[in-house]
Parts: structure tokens; sequence; C-alpha cells
């Protein structure tokens, strides 16, 4: 298969919507990824390019590692950035996942941040999968920069701060944070947040769309893992028989 002609296969929502993707890009969208997505995209596409964006987690498993390096193992190219994509890929890197963005770099450097830093509560997938909360880096960006603009004092931001980090991801929202403020303030402490822009998880995930956009132009992607030992756990496979994958469909040796 020429390069050029690798399918590109996303995983997003509620991070970024179709409708934002850069212009030219051409993708094969899959909605937020669950444990096995990334296996069923390989057997489908085979060597295929994965920009893994977001993923669930709420009542049906998370993206498995092991999927992954699986996935890279039978020539896959995987990349990830902003939520679920950007855990994954701080955890992978050394194995050859390419993460990309601020929160990638964020979760490389604190290793032990917890996962529900980037976890949101949103709609299902046949709905849009749109955001109903806010994840907790984007409340920690946004608070920072409208205090570093002045729009938001010290003190008040960390309050907001404060109390954002105490709240579950299913209760991270600007009335939540804010819910101590008289009713204009809280209008107030919104609109300074709520700048253009202002989610990182979605400048993230903007960032390695445009990049894959342009390495299909230049056909000009990182090499696969070609011939990467991969080794088969028991766990493993019972996970992917779980999701409908018998063990005789993957090629296991």
């Amino acid at each position: 298969m020429n390069r050029r002609t690798l399918p590109v296969i996303v995983f997003a929502g509620p991070s970024v919507s179709e409708t934002e993707f850069p212009e030219g890009l051409r993708t094969h969208l899959s909605g937020p990824a669950a444990q096995g997505d990334i296996v069923a995209a390989v057997k489908e596409h085979g060597p295929c390019v994965i920009a893994l964006i977001d993923g669930l987690f709420q009542g049906v498993p998370a993206v498995r590692h092991k999927e992954i390096l699986w996935a890279m193992s039978r020539g896959a190219i995987v990349f990830g950035a902003s939520s679920m994509g950007a855990l994954r890929a701080a955890e992978l890197w050394s194995c050859g996942m390419h993460g990309r963005g601020v929160i990638y770099r964020w979760l490389r450097r604190f290793p032990l941040l917890p996962d529900d830093a980037v976890a949101v509560l949103h709609a299902p997938p046949e709905l849009g999968a749109g955001a109903l909360t806010e994840a907790l880096v984007d409340l920690r960006q946004g608070i920072k920069r409208a205090c570093r603009s002045g729009l938001v004092s010290r003190s008040l931001a960390q309050i907001l701060l404060q109390n954002a980090r105490e709240l579950h991801y299913t209760e991270r929202t600007f009335a939540n944070i804010a819910r101590d403020l008289p009713q204009q303030q809280r209008t107030d402490v919104v609109a300074s947040i709520c700048r253009p822009g202002w989610s990182q998880k979605k400048r993230d995930a903007l960032t390695l769309l445009r990049e894959l956009r342009q390495r299909q132009l230049d056909d000009n992607w990182p090499h696969p893992l070609s011939g990467a030992g991969f080794v088969y756990t028991d766990a493993f496979l019972h996970d992917l028989a779980d999701g409908g994958f018998p063990i005789h469909t993957l090629d296991v040796h």
C-alpha cells in the first residue's frame, strides 16, 4: 500500500467535533474509543494511522494499553492527544506511541496525576457525545490564564481551583466551582475564563489533527514498528473474547 493512502482513523468526541476538523483532512471518524475499538479498526483497515483523542470509561471498559501495543505490532501508527489519547500516549511513549500537545507533556511530567484530570461527563455517542461538564485540566488552564490576564484575582483563582479539585468529574461545572459567589460574579467569572480557544483539550486535539492533515499532504508518516514483538497474555485474550474477537481471528502465534 502506498503510504499516502494509509487510512486515518480518528477516535474523537467530546474534545473536538467533526465540524472543527481541519479542512482537507481525510479520516474515518469514530466516536470515543472503548475496549476493543482499536483492534476492530486494525482488523477492518489493516495498516493504518490511528488518532486516539477521546475514550469511554464509564459503563464500559476503557481502551487497554495492550490493544494499542497489539495494533502497533500489526503496523498501525498510533497518535494520542487531548484526553484518553494523552493519557495512553504518556504511558506508552517509550513503546512507540506518538503523544502530542500540552496535556500529553503535562502527563509525562507528572505521571501520578489522577486520570479524571481529563475526564468529563458527556452525552452518548449517538447524541454527539457533547460534554456536559468541564475537565479539570481545562479549568486549571483557563483559570490560570484569566488570573495572568488580570480578569480573576489570585485569591479567587485559588478558591475556584480548589473547588474544581474537590468535585467529582461528573459535577465539575462552572456553576459548581463558583457556587459561593453572587450570581453576577459567577457570570463574570465564566466570561473571564471562557475566552476564545480556552479549552486546552480542544487545542491539543486540533494540533494533532492539523499535523495529520500535513502528513497526509506530504506523505510523511513515522515508520511503523513493523515486526515489533508482542506477547499475548491470558488477560488480553479474555478481554478481546469479551469484546467479540475470538482467539482464532487474531493471528495468535
